[in-house]
């Protein structure tokens, strides 16, 4: 199997594609497509785990933003009993737990593909050399 083939196929299957494999290189930055033209798999693979921890790193600074706001308000309704502060803290809270579980979601399903698509690629090479 060629290099534009295992691409295809991992996309197809790996990411349950329904349509053609240019549907998922329009959602990859310049970059990246460029990457995939030039058959340069495995740095393609590599450069979207980089972002998926840059990402990752970039919501947990958020999470925990928004914790001390959420905390800040909680601790001003108990001293206030304004229910703009509780309702704020509940909200805060609500968004911080969904972002949470989008965010690792997210993260482990790119990482993870990503890596199983490394493994693929490194199978393929082996079995060239052999």
């Amino acid at each position: 199997m060629g290099s534009r083939e295992t691409i295809e196929e991992f996309f197809k299957e790996g990411l349950q594609t329904t349509g053609g494999f240019t549907i998922y290189t329009d959602l990859f930055l310049y970059k990246d497509k460029q990457l995939l033209k030039q058959n340069r798999l495995k740095e393609f693979a590599e450069r979207q785990i980089d972002k998926a921890k840059n990402i990752f790193w970039a919501v947990l600074f958020s999470i925990i933003i928004v914790s001390f706001y959420s905390f800040w308000h909680l601790i001003q309704f108990g001293q206030d009993w304004e229910w703009i502060d509780l309702t704020i803290g509940i909200v805060f809270w609500t968004v911080l737990i969904f972002v949470l579980i989008k965010a690792c979601k997210e993260y482990y399903t790119i990482t993870s593909s990503m890596t199983l698509f490394l493994k693929l690629l490194d199978d393929e090479e082996s079995n060239k050399v052999k």
